[in-house]
């Protein structure tokens, strides 16, 4: 193989600067960026205010008993539902469908703690689906899948001793428990 000498190479043209046709102004760009923004906000605050609105923050969002049914007629309340479900894609999407066709109702069940928010552990059982949920201060909107059975809370872990502390939410106020030790379960009929 020949030695190739880097003097008897090409010689190339020092770097420069390719001119654009159309240049951007701090105007335009700024502009561009503005609607942008804009657009994006609307959609989400959009998104998110129906969202909202089809899962339950107040006592006026409430029934009068401890479950709410969702409405199904209501596309987006049973969607904001079923998505709450700690299931997996496929069934979420089943129990939509079997919702929409009213061969399965679904509806909200609202937990908080009672006394001080000190890490207690409430299982909720409803047609077959069991969900742990850890209490607060807060509201802990619960979805459920309804099959005309009763509902199930069980006691699962006291955070801070002195026993498990529920109380469930209604339009009317909530409705504390007794306090329940770990183990413990009752029934609730929508």
């Amino acid at each position: 193989m020949p030695d190739l000498d880097r003097a008897s190479g090409p010689e190339l043209a020092p770097p420069m600067l390719a001119t654009s046709p159309l240049r951007a102004t701090p105007l335009a760009v700024g502009g561009l960026a503005a609607v942008a923004a804009g657009a994006a906000m609307i959609w989400l605050v959009g998104a998110s205010e129906h969202a909202t609105k089809a899962i339950p923050a107040s006592p006026a969002d409430l029934g009068e008993s401890v479950v709410t049914e969702v409405d199904a007629s209501d596309r987006g309340a049973v969607a904001a539902a079923v998505s709450m479900l700690r299931l997996p894609d496929a069934q979420r999407q089943e129990i939509a469908q079997e919702v929409a066709r009213r061969e399965r109702r679904i509806g909200w069940i609202v937990l908080t703690d009672s006394m001080d928010p000190d890490g207690d552990t409430v299982s909720v059982e409803a047609a077959g689906l069991i969900q742990q949920v850890l209490l607060s201060k807060a509201w802990m909107p619960v979805a459920i899948p309804m099959n005309g059975g009763p509902i199930h809370i069980t006691a699962v872990r006291d955070g801070g001793g002195g026993g498990i502390t529920v109380a469930l939410a209604t339009r009317r106020g909530s409705l504390a428990l007794r306090a329940l030790l770990p183990g413990e379960r009752i029934e609730v009929m929508p």
